[in-house]
């Protein structure tokens, strides 16, 4: 693909369509795929097995990865490639008082990017984020009125978010999801697969009675016989991850006859995004430029994928027979054209649609934007850290 293709692409065609065919790694095709938790209290997380449409047949598949993963896996390879300088990209970081120890966060991993509650936490130049003109700026884009988003969070354009903190209601920001991208394991049947854990030591769980304490390197104290319990109730050593696990079988598997990812961009959808000028007028040839830009940015994080590799999570490695194969949908399905598109390809075309959006006023802000933790954000990180170190359990929602 060439940026003419594309121009023309973003301007009249459909849907542009990147399909990849998968094998597993293991030739027994044992896969684990994401578990969903249970929409009822009580019941037990489940594996989303389905029946599918795979290339005009019905077939049992299993997701391997859902639109939501997949989005954070393209944000995941824009920052790689932007913090190695590969592709120019207008990050936003967050950065918390050295003694904190926390590594510098991207908005591009925040859940809801532009609009994450993180960000109202953030501070620019000892100014509230969205109290700054680039935050305003943000608060107030619109899919008609854009540019903002181009120019700070572009890739939020065709990922989609929505300001669901901003206490806006119905007129608060929602940009609507342009891409969709999923994994799906073909032939797919539940699998039960054992675990266990052997302890050499062979300490057993009623040997004694631990207390926690608030050492995070020692984590507990033996509580001596006939000792009285303190304010922190004593716990089996197998709370603390001494001790063996007996093998169980657990349904938490699939195998799977290979896989296939299916992603889909939206043409249509990008011609609903307008990026008007600092007068408010809106220009044709700028707007198709623009398109053009978020096409290529979010084709690039597709198949960056496809060249790092398919490691989705434990015991769910994927290899790609090829490189995929792109196609641009006209407005029929009469209208199919087959292109080619690597990662290096890529890289180059959103450099070249960059320059023409250039050309046309449209740039992506040419600097990262260094944020800091207010002092309730880093109470929050504080407190998490301490929870995490007497060992309680993460949030699942």
């Amino acid at each position: 693909m060439n940026l003419d293709q594309l121009l023309q692409c973003v301007e009249s065609r459909s849907v542009i369509r990147y399909t990849v065919g998968l094998a597993t790694v293991n030739p027994d095709g044992i896969v684990c795929p994401p578990t969903y938790a249970a929409s009822k209290r009580g019941e037990p997380p489940y594996i989303a097995f389905r029946r599918a449409f795979v290339e005009g047949q019905q077939r049992d598949v299993v997701v391997l990865d859902s639109p939501q993963s997949q989005s954070n896996r393209i944000e995941t390879a824009l920052l790689d490639a932007s913090r190695a300088g590969r592709i120019a990209y207008p990050d936003i970081e967050i950065a918390f008082p050295a003694a904190f120890g926390e590594p510098v966060y991207s908005v591009l991993q925040l859940s809801h990017r532009i609009y994450d509650a993180v960000m109202r936490a953030c501070m620019l130049d000892d100014v509230p984020f969205f109290e700054t003109n680039i935050g305003r700026s943000v608060l107030q884009a619109r899919l008609a009125t854009a540019t903002a988003l181009f120019t700070h969070a572009p890739v939020t354009l065709t990922l989609g978010a929505w300001d669901s903190n901003g206490g806006g209601g119905p007129m608060a920001a929602k940009i609507p999801r342009l891409l969709t991208s999923e994994i799906l394991g073909l032939d797919a049947h539940p699998a039960d697969i054992s675990a266990t854990k052997f302890d050499p030591m062979d300490i057993r769980k009623d040997v004694a009675e631990l207390v926690p304490t608030h050492d995070t390197l020692r984590r507990f104290e033996l509580k001596a016989a006939g000792g009285k319990a303190g304010k922190e109730k004593p716990k089996k050593p197998s709370e603390f991850g001494f001790g063996s696990v007996p093998s169980t079988a657990v349904p938490r598997a699939a195998v799977i006859n290979g896989a296939i990812q299916t992603s889909v961009l939206s043409c249509s959808g990008l011609r609903h995004i307008s990026f008007p000028t600092d007068d408010g007028e809106v220009i044709a040839a700028r707007d198709q430029a623009g398109r053009a830009v978020l096409a290529a940015l979010t084709l690039f994080g597709l198949v960056a994928q496809n060249e790092s590799g398919y490691l989705l999570r434990s015991r769910c490695e994927l290899l790609p027979h090829d490189s995929g194969r792109l196609e641009m949908i006209g407005r029929t399905l009469q209208q199919v054209e087959t292109v080619s598109l690597e990662a290096g390809t890529a890289r180059t075309l959103l450099a070249e649609a960059a320059q023409h959006a250039a050309q046309h006023g449209l740039n992506f802000r040419p600097q990262v934007l260094k944020l800091t933790a207010d002092d309730r954000l880093q109470e929050l990180v504080h407190r998490s850290r301490e929870a995490a170190s007497q060992g309680d359990a993460a949030d699942e929602a």
